[in-house]
């Protein structure tokens, strides 16, 4: 081995003296090969990905593709202002040496073995590195590192409608700086949840959290025309029979007009050329006492009534998708609605007696726990013992199933360790309380008539603006002209 240095010194002085010049020239060249390298290894982990059949990141492709090859354009460039020194040199006859014979056979021995080691490094750190950075960002992650704190979230998660989007698309979206505050909050949650100090149950809204328009709008397009919806839901009522009854409603979404009229319909508040801001003095944003609405036609101010305030008082957010629909993900349910849809699709029987009312109460008494199966069989044993002894047996028969569905109910909803109860997280979409009563929440944060501009206007509570309720728990409702309602439903 000590033989080949020398030789291999002479061989590379020959075929590659221009890299060699002088330290400036080898700086270059080890910019030059460190770089290659590297490039090197962004190849193997492009084919890595390719095998696991997994998307690659934007990240690794703008290292990859802009950042390294800035990195081997400077280094060619060091070399050629290295060896135009070196001519310079020449011309003048001072003493030249190269590098290598500056530092020797050790310089060589030391070159070649750093060389290798951080190739091998390199290629270790970096395969680990990326799957710690993919392994952060995956579902997974999110949901069951902290598992007694995330497991609501999870939970919610998994039953809505966005449970195919990854939680960093809504969470963190596109781009280096929001990642990088995300990173840097989550350190501050890890610290939560060492020193168990984090909110139990967490907080919502989610302050600072990213603007809407970055990451719901990157899928959904607010400045699109949807029209009107019907919404039908059947409700069965709590007596003997469970009674089954239609709600019917007609949604006006509305939107800006594609044709250049005015925007309507509930979507007027996301048009882009509408602007509402309202000042809050809450952290839940329930309490809005003033309004800022701004459009093509000017800017108007309403103030609510009884509000003595200063200018100081709350804070000031810019309207967006969030504050209606801000439960779009980790959606909890309350209990009237989930008995609701468990018979409407099947899973309770609605011909065993009793059963809507029971199950509701059978809900809000139980608390889950390890047991939740058994402590239902055992409630509604004891209720209908108690209250419907003729209709027992009719239950007992379907004992499983009932305890089964309500447990999956309750154990969705529920979360003792983390202090989330029935209506703990309300949907700003409805006009409901948890006891199923019209309540002050949603549109009426607003729409209340009560906030009032200086022109003496009110914003009004016509719901007539923005949908249309043709039947509220009606039986055998025939509002669709003979259309089958079961159709209608599945479609």
């Amino acid at each position: 081995m000590p033989e080949l240095i020398p030789r291999f010194h002479d061989w590379f002085k020959k075929q590659l003296p221009y890299f060699w010049h002088n330290w400036i020239c080898a700086t270059g060249s080890i910019i030059i090969v460190a770089t290659i390298i590297i490039l090197f290894f962004f190849l193997l982990l492009f084919v890595y990905n390719v095998i696991l059949g997994r998307h690659i990141s934007s990240y690794v492709q703008l290292v990859s593709f802009l950042i390294m090859p800035s990195f081997l354009v400077l280094g060619i460039i060091t070399v050629f202002i290295g060896n135009i020194i070196h001519r310079r040199r020449l011309r003048k006859g001072q003493e030249i040496k190269s590098a290598p014979e500056l530092g020797g056979q050790i310089l060589l021995k030391k070159a070649l073995l750093i060389g290798f080691v951080s190739f091998i490094s390199i290629l270790a750190l970096g395969t680990f590195s990326y799957e710690a950075y993919h392994f952060t960002d995956s579902n997974n992650f999110c949901s069951t590192v902290c598992h007694t704190v995330m497991a609501p979230e999870a939970t919610s998660y998994s039953n809505s409608p966005h449970s195919n989007v990854n939680c960093v698309k809504c969470h963190i979206g596109p781009g280096a700086s929001w990642f990088v505050r995300a990173k840097l909050s989550g350190l501050r949650q890890v610290y939560g949840v060492m020193t168990d100090s984090y909110s139990k149950p967490i907080e919502s809204p989610v302050q600072n959290l990213r603007p809407a328009r970055d990451t719901c709008e990157v899928c959904h397009k607010p400045d699109k025309f949807h029209g009107s919806r019907m919404v039908v839901r059947k409700h069965f009522e709590y007596n003997q029979e469970n009674t089954e009854t239609i709600t019917a409603n007609i949604i006006y979404i509305g939107g800006p007009s594609e044709s250049g009229q005015a925007s309507s319909g509930v979507h007027w508040h996301v048009d882009p050329g509408n602007e509402v801001r309202y000042r809050f003095t809450d952290v839940k944003r329930q309490n809005i006492v003033e309004v800022v609405q701004k459009t093509p036609e000017g800017e108007i101010r309403y103030i609510k009534d009884g509000f003595e305030g200063s200018d100081d008082d709350g804070e000031w957010r810019v309207m967006d998708c969030l504050d209606c629909h801000n439960r779009p993900t980790h959606i909890y349910e309350l209990p009237e609605k989930a008995v609701d849809k468990s018979m409407a699709s099947g899973k309770l029987d609605s011909s065993i007696p009793w059963l809507a009312k029971e199950s509701l109460r059978t809900l809000l008494e139980t608390v889950p726990s390890e047991n939740t199966e058994e402590l239902i069989k055992d409630k509604l044993i004891a209720i209908y013992t108690d209250d419907h002894p003729d209709d027992l047996q009719a239950m007992v028969d379907d004992l499983d199933a009932i305890a089964i569905e309500l447990t999956d109910i309750l154990e969705r909803n529920v979360f003792p360790a983390m202090n989330i109860e029935w209506g703990t997280y309300k949907s700003n979409l409805s006009h409901f309380d948890g006891d199923d009563e019209l309540g002050t929440g949603g549109c009426f944060r607003c729409h209340d008539d009560e906030h009032e501009s200086e022109d003496g206007h009110y914003i009004d509570q016509d719901c007539d603006k923005c949908h249309n309720l043709m039947a509220y728990q009606e039986e055998n409702w025939e509002g669709f002209g003979g259309i089958d309602i079961e159709s209608f439903l599945r479609n």
